[in-house]
């Protein structure tokens, strides 16, 4: 085996180790439509083929279905064959002899997967209003000088402040957000690094509504003869550094003036921006807040946990984090993007096999949840 392929074997195989391997079994005989056999048509491909494309797709909205309860209308629009081929980690073919022609599929879908996808398809439908980032151009560059508080003046009057502004809304126009520019001065001259700094930057943002503060900024190093850009990501809730993408740019101090040349050095940044953008928005690390849930009258340790699972099913928060039991009471720790009041109807229409679920109290950070039979 040459090394290009034990490579290659070697990613294939450290993905299965680490991906969700969701173990699944669907069968032909679950088809709406009768599977096709050998004898009929194969103008569209060969049959057994196109049956194993409609039974991974099956296997795929099952677990969608399952995982988003009521939600799934949502996302059904989204989910085809196409779609489903990409989370379908392994699987064999068994043949069944009813009906006549008919498959079984049995392997593992990437579930993990599955649900970033859920978190970014979440975020982007609500992004106008849950991502408003507040937008700060600087520059400490020698003939391209833009102090913070500038920002909505240079997106007027300079072509670099508005080739900039260009590309970050065509990546944002993605998750369906806006920027909005900074139009006041700021006390700092940079994008901060330590945690006061980052601090007062989210401070002021959350004080204007907006949930991330997104800082792209032009500067070199003495000696050095490429300026360098960089584009940080603030987080406001958490109040901390998200990601941070950047490079030395493809080109002179003069040719910065020159608009296609510097698009033509910005654009791998760019492409990177949206990697990590998407990445941690279907991580779901971005406008997570932390709320404690109470679950109050589980009578047994069997109802937690099914309680627990039950409640992870697609109610738009993490795996609950278990902090203490009390009588009949057990005390979680979850983190949401969505607001507590909505997190309570979602909970409110969980179905709990054998328990009629309650939202007894909501307050600020806090939703207590009564089980009864």
């Amino acid at each position: 085996m040459n090394l290009g392929k034990l490579i290659f074997y070697s990613l294939f195989f450290v993905k299965l180790l680490f991906a969700e391997g969701v173990p699944f079994k669907v069968s032909s005989s679950s088809l709406n439509t009768a599977p096709t056999t050998a004898g009929q048509s194969i103008e569209n491909g060969d049959p057994e083929s196109t049956l194993i494309d409609e039974l991974k797709y099956l296997a795929v909205s099952n677990w969608l279905q399952d995982y988003l309860s009521q939600r799934y209308n949502q996302f059904d629009k989204y989910v085809t064959p196409e779609f489903a081929e990409k989370y379908i980690l392994d699987y064999k073919v068994s043949r069944t002899g009813t009906p006549s022609g008919g498959l079984d599929l049995i392997g593992h879908l990437d579930g993990e997967a599955l649900k970033k996808w859920v978190r970014l398809v979440d975020s982007k439908s609500k992004a106008s209003n849950q991502i408003k980032p507040l937008f700060i151009i600087s520059s400490q560059l020698p003939g391209l000088s833009i102090s913070p508080g500038e920002t909505a003046h240079k997106l007027r009057d300079s072509s670099t402040a508005q080739l900039l502004s260009q590309m970050t809304q065509q990546q944002l126009n993605k998750l369906n957000a806006h920027l909005s520019p900074l139009e006041s001065s700021l006390s700092i001259e940079s994008p901060p690094k330590n945690s006061s700094e980052i601090q007062s930057l989210t401070s002021l943002a959350r004080e204007r509504g907006q949930s991330l503060v997104l800082w792209e900024s032009f500067s070199t190093c003495p000696g050095c003869t490429n300026p360098r850009f960089d584009i940080f990501l603030y987080n406001t809730q958490t109040q901390n550094i998200s990601f941070v993408v950047g490079d030395d740019l493809a080109l002179s101090m003069k040719d910065l003036t020159n608009t296609e040349l510097l698009k033509r050095s910005l654009l791998p940044i760019f492409q990177q921006f949206q990697s990590e953008l998407e990445k941690t928005f279907s991580e779901g690390s971005l406008q997570e807040t932390p709320f404690k849930l109470i679950l109050e009258n589980v009578d047994s340790y069997r109802a937690l946990k099914t309680a627990e699972a039950e409640l992870s099913r697609g109610n738009g928060f993490s795996s609950p984090i278990f902090k203490r039991v009390g009588k009949k009471t057990a005390e979680y720790e979850v983190k949401s993007s969505l607001s507590i009041e909505e997190l309570a109807v979602r909970v409110q229409s969980t179905v709990l096999p054998g328990f009629k679920t309650e939202v007894s109290k909501v307050d600020s950070s806090t939703l207590v949840v009564r089980y009864s039979k």
